[in-house]
Parts: C-alpha cells; structure tokens; sequence
C-alpha cells in the first residue's frame, strides 16, 4: 500500500478552497436527486468530506507532531475556512431534511440507522431548527471556539519551549542514572532539563535539592498564564451555545452524544470512586510522610516531592530502582516485542516498510495483516524533539471502508515524546513509557482493525466519546503481563532478558500509589465536569478547583497552581465535559482484562472475541453493548479497584 505523503506547502490553502468549493458544488447537485438513498446520497457525501479530511493531514502533523512556522501560520487561515465550511453544512435544513428522510423511509441496516440517528443528533447540536439568527450565533461561537482552543494549546506549547533549567551543580543529580545524565548534557559540566515530559518527570523524580524541584515543578504548574483569560472566554462561550440550542449548560449538551445516561449519573460514578480509594490514597501519603520524616527529616510531603519521595520508598519497600528496568526497555525491541504480542494472541502480523519518507528520518512504518488480509499502514513517531507538542496520541490519516466489495486499507498513526536516542545510546524507555506504548497501540488496532464497510463508523467515527479510550485501556494492561515483559525486555548492550525477579519488583511497585494516582484522575474528572455550574470567571474556576481537591485529594495543592492553564484535554481538545471518559474507559478495560487473564494465562479464545466483537467493529455499535455481548453480563464498577490492588 502506497503512501504519498505531501509536506505542507504555501499552495495549501488555495488548493484547500478548491476542494472545498468543488465539494460544495457536488452536494449541490446531489441536493438535486429526486429519490435520494443512503448509497447514491448520504454515503456519496462523506466520502466527499472525508477527502478533505485526508488532504488536510500534513497540516495537523505541522501543527502538533512536527510542529512548523507555516503549519502555525496556516492553520490560523485555516480554522475560519473550514469552520465556515463545516457550519454551513450542519446548518443546511435542506440537506438535514434529506437525511431525516432517508432515516424514516429507507429501509437500513442497524449500522446505518445508528449512522444516520449520530447525524441527526450532531444537526441538531448545529442549530438545525433555529431561526436565522440563532444559527448565526451558532456559527460565530464554533469559530470562536476553534480559535481559542488553538491558542491555547499553542500557548501551552510555547511555554513548554521556552523554558529551561541549567544545572552546573552535579551533586544535585547524583541519583540519577548515567543514561539520564548524558541524556540531559548539553556540555561538559552542565545539563539542560526541560518542561517536556520525560525531562520533567526524570528530573522531579531524582533530583536530591528539593529547591530545585519546586523550581522546576513551579515552572511547569504556572505555565502559560495567559490562558486563564481564554478559559473564561471558552467557558462563557459553551454555555451560550448550550443555552441557545436547548440545554442547560455545556455539561448536559457534551453528554447527549455519548453513552453515559445524564451527568448526574456521571459525577456520582467519579464521587463513587474517589471515595472509594481514598482510604487507600490517604495510607499511603501518611507512609510517605512517616518514610520522609524518619529517613530525610522532612517535617511535610509538597506535591513535587512526591514523585522524588515514592521513588525513594519503592527502592527500599521493593528493593527496586526504575532506573534498573531502563537499559531493558529499548524502542525498537519493545516495538517488536509488542506487535510478537499481537501475532501471538491475535494473529496480527506487522511489516515494517523501508524508504519511506515522512516528516523526519526516526519516523518508522509498518504494514499490519490479520489472517493474510492487509488491514492497513501504522505510522510511528515515537521520540520527543522541540517540534513536537507534549504528551502521548494516536491518529488516523486514512479509515478504511468498503466499496463496491473491495476494503481500502486504514493509515493510523502513534505519537509519542519517548527520551530521544543520543551520541550512539537509543531511546530507552521506563516501563510508563511501555504502557503508553501500548496503549495508543489500541487506539490504532481500534482504527486499523475496523471491518465495518461504512467509513462514517469505521474506526473512530461513530465511537461515543466515553469510551473511546476502552481499547487502549484494555491494551495498555497487557504491558504489565510478565511473560509479554520478557518478549521486549532485554539488555540494550549485553543481549540478556530481563530477569522474573526484576518483572517482579516493576509489577510489585506498580500497586503503589494507586490510591493517590486515582483520585487525581477523580480530580480532573470531577473538575471538567463541576466548572458547568456557572463557575465561568477565573476566580470561580479557581474555586471549583479547590472544592474538587478538597474532596478527593490528599496532598495539599500550592496556591500558585494553576494546572487549568494547560489542561488541553478540555479547553483545547474533545474531552471538553468528557474528561470522565478515561476513568470509566479504565473500569471497562480493567473487567475485561481481568475475565481474560483470570487464571493467569491469556484465554485466547475470549481476547479473539473481544477483537472481532468489539475491537474491530469501530464505531458501528456501542461499546457498552459490546461488552455485554462480548461477556454476558454488565460491567463491574469495582473493577478498576481490583485490578490496581485498592480493594
């Protein structure tokens, strides 16, 4: 399967505003069908829009993977063109009437009467129904919305870039491992660290000058402080849209299209669960403190002593340093190790593809096929650089869909900020960086492995978004499955495999500190959902920030904090009053990881049912129902808590 990838041009736009007026023109005459089907209509016109959604990839790896002045300046002529576009599509009565049609009289598939129920919905979320007005007001907030998402995620990636800590001091870093020295070294005698990921979290996690620490924690927790104003401005805007088209706030209109039946529902699962684990989450702070009195004399434990602290303590509760496990976690075999994984279990073979050039040269391909069928390309791009926004995602570039009896294969990608490979050492990864690897590996098998024909449910499409993150959830706990560990985990420089007993101790420490990472996730959850009660003004938002941590935290957040300042998952991306999704994602992955693993080897047979029963039907069902489907029975809340050693 060939992949022609175009770098972004200056020709971009204006090609852009050609396909956008030859699309037009298209569903023009389509609008001109006397007896329009759900084949010679509706199917014609996503495919139409899913054209443009290709061409504009190169744009979105400019402006997050490798991030590019013209990808900045292109994407800000960008947002207005396509939101004008998409706007007067959804608002287009003529054309939702068309499709409400073909909803009531057509004979349809239980996939495509979901389809089209989805489409409907998302007209009506548009203002389908409104006067002229107020569909207007739609439009201007939705352009308003885009842009101020994109500030403010760009906001957050220039602070990431712009700061930097010099240490000259070696003594301060003498616990750390020489690969995290040479890997920080700018010159002889100095190191560079970084708000990106990996250099923050190795810095906070062994840095002996608690100062220092603070410094460093400070910086990344008052990051982009601008963005307090854009996060009243977003927030004011979403509950007028909400307002106007029905609803009585943000919260409600967010939750319509997902699976979860009402917030109140919602709030009472992430308060459930918080209360659940705080017993556990307040044992083992008081562990901490009591470890860092007698063993330090700390008189208190802040919130960036924490990860330094709890290290310090698994080393001698497990006898166990992760720095240990490093040396045997390299990219490469831990790439491979996973997709042995995948062929063991599932039959699923991947094929790495030479000579293709992308954005840069560490970027890898591979072909994945299933029982000698190619399913499609899978693109990774796994180490951090400078150009390159934080965190961890995965992509599509292509869906697959069937036409005319013949499957086009799905192009997915995997984002990751990975330490980098350095002056002959290669990336070496914790075993966090393991689990994350596996789990934007199951949001591409969940794109890749679609076999729905329709492209408007294939993969992510159509996938509520609460529960989105199921497979990768599901996916990510089997990088904690000791004998997938031992396919992947094996010395960089001596070739030997990663001991049962090493396996032990990174399983063993795991457990630890559930309690406390729980009730963080409650906290954003909780947060994203509560701020929906009119808490719009920077000082209310601050407030309910407060209130939350009350609730379920158990480490005294510093009054500089401002974490909602680069909390793009909400006021950048989709997880806007949907936050809660990766915590009720987690209690679906956890059941099903712990009925397929119950008598501590993988039943083949169930993990195959749950591929070709859930997994690989993309969006064309929900996945609550799958899992009913696939298990027999309903979920169980408690599992999550099980599964990490909390009950």
């Amino acid at each position: 399967m060939q992949l022609n990838y175009k770098k972004l041009d200056e020709k971009f736009i204006d090609e852009l505003n050609e396909k956008i007026i030859a699309a037009e023109d298209a569903i023009e005459e389509l609008l001109k069908i006397k007896d329009k089907t759900y084949d010679n209509f509706f199917d014609v016109m996503e495919h139409l829009l899913d054209d443009i959604e290709k061409f504009s990839f190169p744009l979105q790896i400019e402006i997050s993977t490798n991030i590019t002045d013209l990808g900045k300046k292109t994407y800000e002529e960008y947002i207005p063109i396509m939101n004008e576009f998409t706007s007067k599509l959804s608002q287009n009565e003529e054309l939702a009437g068309s499709i409400m049609k073909i909803y009531e009289t057509e004979d349809l598939s239980d996939v495509r009467k979901r389809i089209l129920e989805k489409q409907i919905l998302s007209f009506k979320s548009s203002g389908i129904g409104l006067d002229k007005k107020s569909k207007e007001k739609i439009k201007s907030i939705n352009l308003e919305l885009a842009k101020l998402g994109n500030d403010f995620s760009q906001n957050v990636t220039d602070a990431t870039n712009g700061y930097e800590l010099i240490i000259e001091d070696e003594k301060v870093l003498s616990e750390f491992s020489a690969l995290d020295k040479k890997s920080a070294e700018i010159e002889e005698g100095k190191w560079k660290f970084t708000l990106h990921g990996p250099s923050l979290t190795t810095f906070l996690k062994y840095c002996n000058d608690r100062e220092l620490r603070e410094r460093l924690y400070r910086a990344s927790a008052t990051k982009a402080p601008e963005n307090e104003e854009l996060i009243e401005r977003i927030l004011n805007l979403r509950d007028e849209k909400a307002k106007i088209l029905g609803y009585e706030n943000y919260r409600e209109l967010s939750i319509a299209s997902k699976t979860a039946n009402n917030a109140v529902e919602v709030i009472d699962f992430l308060k459930e669960l918080g209360k659940e684990a705080l017993p556990k989450a307040v044992e083992e702070i008081e562990e901490l403190k009591t470890f860092a009195g007698e063993k330090l004399g700390y008189d208190s434990v802040e919130i960036y002593d924490y990860a330094y602290l709890s290290r310090k303590l698994k080393e001698i509760k497990y006898n166990f340093d992760p720095s240990e496990a490093k040396p045997y976690f390299e990219k490469n075999k831990v790439v491979c190790g996973m997709f042995q994984f995948l062929e063991n279990v599932f039959n699923l073979k991947a094929r790495q593809i030479q000579d293709v050039k992308l954005w840069n040269d560490k970027v890898t391909v591979f072909e994945l096929e299933r029982n000698g069928v190619l399913l499609g390309n899978l693109i990774m791009d796994l180490e951090t650089n400078e150009n390159k926004r934080g965190g961890a995602w995965a992509d599509s570039w292509i869906t697959s869909y069937t036409k005319d009896g013949i499957r086009v294969p799905a192009t997915g990608i995997i984002v990751c900020n990975f330490p980098p490979s350095k002056d002959g050492v290669p990336s070496l990864l914790d075993h966090s960086d393991v689990v994350t690897l596996f789990h934007e590996m199951g949001h591409a098998l969940h794109l890749i492995t679609s076999k729905t024909k329709e492209i408007s449910a294939s993969g992510f499409n159509g996938t509520e978004w609460d529960v989105v993150e199921y497979p990768s959830q599901w996916l990510q706990e089997f990088a904690n499955n000791k004998e997938i560990i031992k396919t992947f985990g094996i010395h960089y420089e001596t070739g030997e495999v990663i001991s049962d007993e090493l396996i032990q101790k990174i399983l063993d420490s795991l457990n630890y500190g559930q309690g406390y990472g729980n009730n963080r996730q409650v906290e954003f959850g909780l947060f994203d959902l509560m701020i929906y009660d009119h808490a719009y003004s920077k000082k209310q938002v601050q407030e309910k920030l407060d209130e939350v941590r009350k609730m379920v935290s158990v480490i005294k957040t510093p009054s500089y904090n401002k974490f909602q300042c680069s909390f793009s998952h909400i006021f950048a991306g989709g997880y806007g009053a949907g936050y809660y999704s990766y915590k009720w994602a987690e209690v679906l992955s956890a059941d099903s990881y712990l009925e397929m693993t119950k008598d501590g080897n993988i039943d083949k047979e169930l993990a195959n049912n749950f591929f070709d029963n859930l997994l690989s039907l993309g969006g064309s069902v929900n996945m609550k129902e799958s899992f009913v489907n696939v298990h027999g029975r309903q979920p169980d809340p408690k599992a999550l808590l099980k599964l990490t050693g909390i009950l």
